[in-house]
């Protein structure tokens, strides 16, 4: 009896929600839940195809000269597959992909001492929550709780902690029709190979954890 009870609360309860949905709407949708989605983790190296990527979907004409645009493709190429084995990138929320006034929320796991490339999106305003672990943005480190606001098309870098760090990624709209979603902003292909030295040295570090940082974010320099 309690089992129908409580079916029937959720039934009413999911009907209500979708009444309200539909008599409060903003410019960016209806009312929406959505509930957490399995963990994605790294890409093992060997399994992404980062060549294919930056060559079909990057801008990257500030390192493309004299027509070396195959050895630009393939050294950012590396440096985004071995990007891509120390970190995770889950979606949770995606409204018309961040057209117009589309809003979007990731969250984003960065492997210990992971240096993010410096780079660019003219994909809209966005707003980094800190939810674990550190990172450190020019010369000030940011522990969980603190906010980076970064303006559509500005170029920005940081580097994780020790431990790493798990942000939650937040943009609203102003996505650019007609321009690539990613713009490298690094100088020279020197710069691009002492990324790729520091992931390769930094790699035995990167243990991703579990799920979401509400587990608890895992601490690999204390393990030895």
């Amino acid at each position: 009896m309690s089992e129908a009870i409580n079916e029937n609360q959720s039934e009413e309860s999911n009907r209500e929600s979708e009444v309200e949905g539909k008599r409060y709407m903003s410019e960016r949708g209806p009312f929406e839940i959505n509930t957490a989605q399995e963990w994605k983790g790294p890409y093992p190296v060997g399994t992404f195809e980062g060549k294919k990527i930056v060559s079909e979907g990057w801008d990257v004409s500030k390192l493309v000269k004299d027509g070396n645009e195959e050895e630009v493709y393939a050294k950012v190429g590396e440096m985004l597959e071995l990007a891509a084995s120390g970190s995770s990138e889950n979606r949770l929320m995606r409204q018309d992909e961040g057209f117009e006034n589309g809003f979007r929320s990731t969250h984003v796991w960065f492997g210990p001492n992971f240096e993010l490339f410096r780079h660019s999106h003219p994909a809209g305003d966005c707003m980094y929550l800190i939810m674990a672990g550190e990172l450190t943005m020019g010369k000030r480190t940011l522990k969980a709780g603190s906010t980076v606001f970064v303006p559509n098309e500005m170029p920005y870098k940081f580097v994780a902690g020790p431990d790493g760090v798990e942000v939650v990624e937040f943009r609203s709209g102003g996505r650019i029709a007609g321009k690539p979603g990613m713009r490298l902003e690094e100088n020279s292909l020197e710069a691009v190979q002492k990324i790729i030295d520091g992931y390769k040295a930094n790699a035995h570090l990167w243990k991703a954890p579990p799920t979401f940082s509400d587990t608890g974010h895992i601490k690999p320099h204390l393990e030895h």
